[in-house]
C-alpha cells in the first residue's frame, strides 16, 4: 500500500493553509508509516515558484475534455519525497497567477473555470496512479473538494484504492450537473449524489464513495462544522446528515519554527524575564529600521505614514494571513481598533495582509483605518520579506478575529514570541489557554476553552466571543456570508455594509474588549505578560506536532 496525498496547492504554488500542510505531513506520515509517500497536484504553469522549479516528464496520460482527447505531461520533481505535478497541453487548465484559485475575473468564471478545472484533475490523477506503479494500490489523502474530485473519477472503476478526505475548510463546489461529469470522461450515474438532487455538490458526490472517517484539520473544528452555527447552518448546511457521524479532528503540526533562544526561555521559566524583554525590544528596532528602509511601489503600497508612526513602548499588535471576507475577520479588527482608537487607546497596530480574491481594492477599508490613524497604524498589503518576521517577533500581540478557523496561526504567533488573541473558534481555541480573570472572558468563552483547558492550567493569552442569544444570528450570517457589497456593486466598503448586522457589530465589540483588557496586562502587569508568552510557548510545544499529526492519521486507517 503507498500513500498519496492530492492537493490542488503546495508550497511551490500556494493558496492557503493547505500548502503549508502538504509541505510537513507527508514527510511525518511517509516516516511514521514506512511506506512509499508521494503528493500529486496540478502544475499550476502561471505561478513563478511553479513555473520555475526543475522537474523532469516521467511519461504522458491521454486525458478526455468535451470530446477530445487532451495529453498531460506528468512531471516528476525529487525532494524529501516524490512530488508529481500533472502539466496539461492545453494551457486553459490550471491558468491561476497570484495562486490557484485565481481562475477569473468575476466570482462566477472563477467558480466555472476552478470546477472545471477541478474535475479535470481528478480524472488525471486516476490515470497517472498507473503510470507512478503499475496495478499499486495506494491510499488517497484528498485534500478538500478540489482534490476529491479525484474520488468521482475512480467511482466504480474497480481500483483497490482506499480514499480519504481531509476538509481544511468548509467550501465546496457550485451544483454540478451530468454534463460537467461526462465533458471528463465522469459517469454521473456513479456519483450521483443526494436522491432527488441532480445537481449535486462535488462533496455531496464524493461522501457516500470515500472511507470514513472524514478529517478536519482540528478536533475543534469537526465539532465546529456539526455545531457551530456559521458552519452548520450556513457553510456546510448541505452537508450536515452525511458529515456529523464521519468527522474527525487531527491538530495539525505548528507551522514555524521555535525563533526565542533556549537560553533565554529559560531564564524565562525561572521569572527572570529581561532577556526576552530585551530580545523583543531588539526585533522591533529591527522591524522599524527595515520599515524605513523599505520604498513603496504601486504593487508594494504602504498605507500610514511610516514617518508619523510613533515610537514608544506602546503595545504592538499584529494581524497577517491572506484575506478571505468569509473568514479572515480584517474587518471586525478595523471596527474594534477604530473604536479603541477613537476612543483615545494607546497602542500601534500592524496589517500585513496579502490580498485575497477581491485584490487589494477589496481592502480599501484598511487604508481608510491607516488614514485616519497614520501614527497608530500601518497596513503592508503585500508579502513584507524585508521587516515581517522582525515585526512580529516585537509585536506584543498578534490578533485572529477569525469568523471561524479550522486550525489558525496562534502557534505562529507563539514561536515567534509573541502572544496570542482569538477570537474563541476552531484550532485557536485549543491553542490559546484563555486567561480568565479578564473581563472580556465571558460565558461563551468558557463554555468552548473549558472542553480543552482546565481551569487551573497556565494562561496563556486572550480568546473572546461575542454572546451566543443574538435572535440574528442565523441571518446575520447569511448576509456576511453573501459579501453583498461586492456581489451588488455597491459603493460601500465591507465594513461599512456589515455594520448593518448585529452579529458584525457584537463580534467587533467583543474584540475591543479584549485589546482594553490586553493593554491592561501589558502595561499594568508585564510580569504576567511574559508569564504567558512563556507558558504559551510551552503549550504549543507540548501538545501540537507533525509526528503525533501523522500517528493520528494512520491510528484512523487501518
Amino acid at each position: 500500500m503507498n500513500f498519496a496525498f492530492i492537493s490542488y496547492e503546495t508550497p511551490f504554488a500556494p493558496g492557503g493553509g493547505i500548502a503549508a500542510v502538504i509541505g510537513q505531513l507527508p514527510g511525518y506520515v511517509k516516516t511514521a508509516s514506512g511506506l512509499p509517500t508521494v503528493v500529486i497536484s496540478p502544475f499550476h504553469h502561471k505561478i513563478a515558484r511553479m513555473a520555475t522549479l526543475t522537474t523532469n516528464c516521467i511519461g504522458e496520460i491521454s486525458v478526455p475534455f468535451e470530446k477530445q482527447a487532451i495529453t498531460v505531461s506528468i512531471r516528476h520533481y525529487d525532494d524529501k519525497w516524490p512530488w508529481y505535478f500533472l502539466l496539461p497541453e492545453d494551457k486553459q487548465f490550471f491558468a491561476g497567477e497570484r495562486h490557484p484559485y485565481d481562475v477569473g475575473k468575476t466570482q462566477k468564471q472563477t467558480s466555472t473555470n476552478l470546477l472545471r478545472d477541478a474535475l479535470f484533475f481528478g480524472v488525471m490523477v486516476r490515470h497517472t496512479l498507473e503510470v507512478i506503479e503499475p496495478g499499486a494500490r495506494w491510499t488517497l489523502m484528498m485534500q478538500d473538494w478540489e482534490a476529491a474530485t479525484t474520488a468521482l473519477a475512480l467511482a466504480k472503476s474497480g481500483a483497490p484504492h482506499k480514499l480519504f478526505l481531509t476538509l481544511h475548510n468548509s467550501y465546496d463546489s457550485g451544483a454540478v450537473g451530468a454534463k460537467q461529469l461526462r465533458s471528463v470522461g465522469i459517469k454521473p450515474r456513479n456519483c450521483p449524489g443526494p436522491t432527488g438532487k441532480k445537481k449535486a455538490t462535488v462533496l455531496e458526490r464524493v461522501l457516500p464513495l470515500i472511507e470514513p472517517p472524514v478529517f478536519t484539520v482540528s478536533k475543534q473544528f469537526a465539532l465546529d462544522l456539526a455545531e457551530d452555527t456559521f458552519q452548520s447552518k450556513v457553510m456546510a448546511d448541505h452537508l450536515q446528515e452525511m458529515l456529523k457521524p464521519r468527522l474527525v479532528g487531527v491538530d495539525n503540526g505548528p507551522f514555524a519554527d521555535l525563533a526565542v533562544r533556549n537560553d533565554i526561555l529559560a531564564e524565562a521559566k525561572q521569572d527572570n524575564f529581561i532577556p526576552l524583554r530585551n530580545w523583543k525590544t531588539t526585533k522591533r528596532a529591527e522591524a522599524l529600521q527595515a520599515l524605513d528602509q523599505f520604498t513603496a511601489s504601486e504593487d508594494k503600497p504602504v498605507w500610514g505614514d511610516i514617518q508619523k508612526f510613533k515610537r514608544d513602548n506602546s503595545a504592538w499588535f499584529a494581524l497577517a494571513g491572506r484575506d478571505d471576507p468569509r473568514q479572515k475577520g480584517y474587518d471586525v479588527a478595523v471596527r474594534a481598533i477604530g473604536k479603541f482608537l477613537d476612543q483615545g487607546g494607546n497602542a500601534r497596530f500592524l496589517f500585513f495582509p496579502i490580498p485575497g480574491d477581491e485584490g487589494i481594492a477589496g481592502l480599501d477599508f484598511l487604508r481608510k483605518l491607516s488614514e485616519k490613524f497614520p501614527e497608530s497604524v500601518l497596513v503592508l498589503p503585500f508579502l513584507f520579506r524585508e521587516g515581517y518576521f522582525a515585526a512580529l517577533q516585537g509585536s506584543t500581540y498578534g490578533v485572529m478575529p477569525s469568523l471561524y478557523e479550522p486550525f489558525g496561526m496562534a502557534n505562529e504567533f507563539y514561536l515567534n514570541g509573541t502572544v496570542g488573541i482569538g477570537r474563541a473558534t476552531g484550532g485557536i481555541i485549543e491553542q490559546i489557554v484563555p486567561l480568565r480573570t479578564l473581563p472580556s472572558f465571558t460565558q461563551a468563552v468558557q463554555n468552548r476553552a473549558d472542553r480543552w483547558h482546565d481551569t487551573s492550567a497556565p494562561a496563556t493569552g486572550i480568546l473572546y466571543r461575542e454572546a451566543d442569544d443574538l435572535p440574528s444570528v442565523v441571518d446575520d450570517w447569511r448576509g456576511i456570508n453573501a459579501t453583498s457589497y461586492k456581489a451588488k456593486g455597491k459603493k460601500t466598503d465591507r465594513v461599512e455594509e456589515r455594520q448593518k448586522f448585529a452579529l458584525f457589530e457584537a463580534m467587533a465589540e467583543a474584540l475591543y474588549h479584549s485589546l482594553v483588557d490586553s493593554i491592561q496586562v501589558y502595561e499594568q502587569t508585564p510580569d504576567l505578560y511574559y508569564q504567558m508568552l512563556t507558558a504559551g510557548i510551552a503549550h504549543i510545544q507540548k501538545n501540537f506536532s507533525w509526528e503525533r499529526s501523522a500517528k493520528e492519521y494512520l491510528s484512523h486507517l487501518k
